[in-house]
């Protein structure tokens, strides 16, 4: 039914009107890129990856049950690494029955002009603290503890929860 009113309009009189529509259409469309979305949220990238634990830790332990208001620090021994896609080669040589010289190389495959990342390494986390209202009750350490535990794989000695004064 639309489509028979679409043709009538071509074939009619006013084809015009269907070129008017079309024009204001993409002007509309061109103008909404412009405006920004209300659900668009800025974050800035932080150079920092202790930061960004820190800040992930601190609203994940304030929603443990007794935590309250929380603060973290955490200790890193490194700050991650990149590993990046190889090929390796190994050349032998060999000159009546033994082998005289073996030479092994690799080089990274590159794609775009750089080399091209297989995995990104998290950072080694040697210690966190932990300092919350609720850290005085050894139930609310315990928590702590476990979720540690179950994130980062750390031992109760490189954890310190205390209770915020």
């Amino acid at each position: 039914m639309e489509a028979k009113k679409m043709w009538a309009l071509l074939q009619g009189k006013k084809p015009w009107l269907l070129v008017i529509l079309g024009i204001l259409g993409m002007v509309l469309i061109l103008i909404s890129s412009f405006v920004p979305s209300e659900k668009e949220q800025t974050v800035l990238p932080t150079d920092d990856p202790a930061a960004e634990i820190e800040t992930s830790l601190e609203a994940l332990i304030s929603q443990i049950d007794g935590a309250g208001h929380t603060k973290v620090m955490v200790s890193l021994s490194d700050s991650g690494s990149t590993q990046y896609l190889s090929e390796g080669t190994e050349t032998e040589e060999w000159s009546e029955g033994l082998m005289q010289k073996k030479e092994q190389s690799e080089s990274y495959v590159t794609a775009g002009g750089g080399a091209v990342a297989v995995a990104e390494l998290a950072p080694s986390i040697e210690g966190i603290a932990v300092v919350c209202e609720g850290g005085g009750l050894a139930s609310v350490q315990n928590d702590i503890y476990e979720v540690l535990y179950a994130l980062y794989g750390l031992s109760s000695a490189r954890i310190s929860v205390e209770q915020m004064h």
